[in-house]
């Protein structure tokens, strides 16, 4: 309380006491007030940060799906011309169109920063690769990757998915 207010509270009377209370339940009330615009304020910024989230999400789906259409589509031409020709279709004429659109499908993921993991022939790193297998090959130092079962993928240095790979080492003891 300010200095005149304790002033008028010590030296008035009852009258003095009812305005200071009627001028503390006005302070309260706008106090009152200005929280609830401030945390419906709030509650509308979270909202708009959260539709802002949900559409730039929605615009980066919708372009990146507009760039694998024309994987679906060569995928369809590819099986339309193969049961076109059944009969005495060239099956390496399938082949060739499914690595067209594998060709395709790798370029849009390139060019949203996919990349393969180097496994054969690299050291193993389990924060990359995943060991399914080890196996003793003569002349082959211990921890090199020998094959690679299933490759991995980075996502700016982010590891998607560990190749699954079988590492060169000594067999367990039985």
């Amino acid at each position: 309380m300010n200095e005149s207010t304790e002033t008028n509270s010590s030296s008035g009377g009852p009258e003095a006491k009812v305005s200071e209370l009627q001028t503390l339940q006005l302070e309260k009330a706008k106090l009152e007030e200005q929280l609830q615009r401030t945390l419906a304020d709030a509650q509308n910024m979270r909202r708009r940060a959260q539709k802002e989230t949900e559409d730039a999400r929605r615009r980066i789906l919708e372009g990146f799906t507009q760039e694998l259409l024309p994987v679906l589509d060569n995928f369809q031409l590819a099986l339309q011309a193969w049961d076109d020709q059944a009969s005495g279709s060239d099956p390496s004429a399938l082949v060739q169109g499914v690595r067209m659109v594998q060709a395709l499908l790798r370029s849009a993921l390139d060019r949203h920063g996919l990349q393969e993991i180097a496994a054969s022939d690299q050291p193993f790193d389990p924060a990359r690769h995943e060991a399914v297998a080890v196996e003793q090959k003569a002349g082959i130092e211990e921890g090199l990757v020998l094959r690679v079962l299933m490759p991995g993928y980075l996502m700016t240095d982010r590891v998607l998915r560990h190749a699954k790979v079988v590492v060169s080492g000594k067999p367990p003891q039985a």
